[in-house]
């Protein structure tokens, strides 16, 4: 992991916004950067589109108590796999 895949990894999630209204709440979010750094620790190149979706939706729930459908979270886990491609 590197600081550049933490960058785009806050940006997805900060664009998508898994919170909702609820960030504004949220006094230490800092752009989901916490959470942008624990769905990375545990994702490597091998890591295909389904893990890194379940990784993201378990780190969130940590995080937040939000529960997310896999089906619906799979295009920024899709997203967030590429980071391993353009690094």
């Amino acid at each position: 992991m590197d600081e550049k895949q933490i960058e785009e990894v806050k940006q997805i999630l900060t664009d998508w916004n898994p919170l909702g209204a609820r960030a504004n709440q949220v006094s230490d979010l800092a752009n989901y950067e916490t959470e942008a750094i624990d769905i990375l620790f545990h994702l490597d190149k091998k890591s295909s589109v389904n893990y890194v979706n379940k990784i993201m939706t378990e780190v969130l729930y940590q995080a937040f108590d939000i529960h997310l459908q896999l089906e619906e979270t799979k295009k920024y886990a899709t997203m967030i796999r590429k980071t391993f491609n353009q690094n």
